[in-house]
């Protein structure tokens, strides 16, 4: 994956770790793929609970994440919903924006109209993966 599915085109991130903690991001198989092709082992940083693959949470906090730095230890390589991030969908109502973020009321609506489009393109990638239900 590439900046090609980046909502953000500015680098404003205040690294508080806040969509790191207790994460739930569901993993498309081509994230798999790309975190494996760096060397980690799925059972390493996924686990498969409640239909899906989704990121491991150690100590709280997503496997990839460095408390100490706030940084995520392959940003460049991370998977798809945490690239639109702070968009997510929310059952019953859509894409919206996360208001846990402390960025999200700085989102453009250009940002916005991205991660629309993103949220949506991600929604259906996991259906196609995971099934209709999902």
């Amino acid at each position: 994956m590439n900046d090609v599915y980046e909502v953000f085109t500015r680098s404003e991130c205040l690294k508080c770790g806040l969509c790191c903690i207790e994460t739930e991001m569901i993993l498309l198989p081509t994230d798999i793929s790309i975190i494996e092709n760096l060397g980690y082992a799925v059972n390493e940083f996924a686990t498969y609970w409640g239909g899906y693959w989704r990121l491991k949470n150690v100590d709280g906090h997503c496997y990839f994440y460095d408390p100490v730095s706030g940084t995520c230890k392959i940003y460049k390589h991370r998977p798809m919903g945490c690239r639109i991030y702070p968009i997510i969908y929310v059952e019953g109502v859509g894409p919206s924006i996360d208001k846990d973020c402390p960025l999200a009321d700085t989102i453009t609506p250009d940002e916005w109209r991205r991660g629309v489009e993103l949220i949506r393109m991600y929604i259906k990638l996991l259906k196609m993966y995971y099934g209709p239900s999902t």
